[in-house]
């Protein structure tokens, strides 16, 4: 798991990093700051280029980093000292960023709820109404390393559309952009809070599926499956269309694995799912394939 995406787990479960080494707040005892350390130590990247991301969405080099971090700490002492008060660091960091440094010029200043909702503009697929390929990608290396640090399985399923083609071709785009926005809202119909769903391609989507085995993601695969062969396709007059005015029938061909049960990372997760995908489609299409558990990928977990 990157650095980035455990200091926003942190933030998660109640620990603001940033507040605790910017010496605002203290953990509750030296045995939380010392678990926080070991969580740590799992990333390589350089804490204080990670710090100043999550702080502004800047990537900074390592040395010019640890010099504005340095440069902040500082700044924050001589503010509390002129204005006889105590300055928390985000502030100083904003003044000194904006004042003392060339880094930040014509700041605004917007409250967290507003600029989370703006973040889920930009991750979310405008055709589809689901989380975009961006978003899965960093989703799936947090959930794989939330997986591996609290020991519960993740499934992986790929879905993809069996001959989208022929619906964009006899219905028009805008038609297929319908039938697109329509998986979309079954998806998140069918499937629960904590999954994430996402356009993985042109017509495939993507779930990954928390704290879920291989066989409990097969049966939600197949209960995909099925629903979505009731979604009507429509034609430019709002009636249904197909070849010769035959009714077209959506149907899906899902491909699943399971970490850490049939693969050893993110990346095997993601291969070995597309791989069942390819092979629900040599079956004919219209039918689900989950890998089988691998008894060399990694330890069987125990709930």
């Amino acid at each position: 798991m990157s650095l980035f995406q455990e200091l926003r787990d942190l933030e998660r479960d109640g620990v603001d990093l940033i507040d605790v080494l910017g010496q605002d707040c203290h953990l509750e005892s030296p045995e939380a700051l010392r678990d926080v350390v070991r969580r740590l130590r799992h990333c390589d990247e350089s804490l204080h280029v990670e710090l100043l991301h999550h702080l502004t969405y800047r990537r900074f080099g390592v040395q010019e980093a640890e010099e504005i971090w340095s440069g902040i700490m500082a700044h924050k002492k001589e503010m509390q000292s002129a204005l006889r008060r105590s300055v928390s660091f985000r502030v100083a960091a904003l003044e000194y960023l904006e004042t003392q440094t060339d880094c930040l010029r014509g700041v605004r200043l917007i409250a967290r709820p507003e600029f989370e909702s703006i973040l889920g503009f930009v991750h979310v697929d405008e055709v589809s109404g689901v989380y975009s390929r961006r978003y899965f990608n960093d989703r799936l290396t947090e959930e794989v390393g939330r997986s591996c640090r609290y020991a519960c399985p993740l499934s992986l399923l790929l879905l993809d559309l069996d001959g989208f083609k022929q619906v964009n071709d006899s219905c028009g785009h805008v038609a297929g952009d319908d039938v697109l926005r329509q998986i979309g809202r079954l998806l998140k119909d069918t499937t629960r809070q904590t999954d994430v769903v996402c356009r993985f391609g042109g017509d495939e989507f993507a779930l990954l599926l928390p704290e879920t085995r291989s066989e409990s993601a097969s049966v939600t695969a197949e209960r995909i499956r099925q629903a979505v062969m009731s979604i009507p396709v429509p034609d430019g007059s709002g009636g249904r269309a197909g070849d010769g005015g035959a009714p077209i029938r959506l149907t899906l061909s899902i491909g699943g694995a399971c970490y850490p049960a049939s693969c050893g990372d993110a990346e095997e997760l993601v291969a070995i799912a597309d791989q069942m995908c390819l092979e629900a489609k040599r079956a004919g299409k219209n039918c689900v394939k989950i890998a089988e558990p691998d008894a060399g990928a990694g330890v069987p977990l125990e709930l």
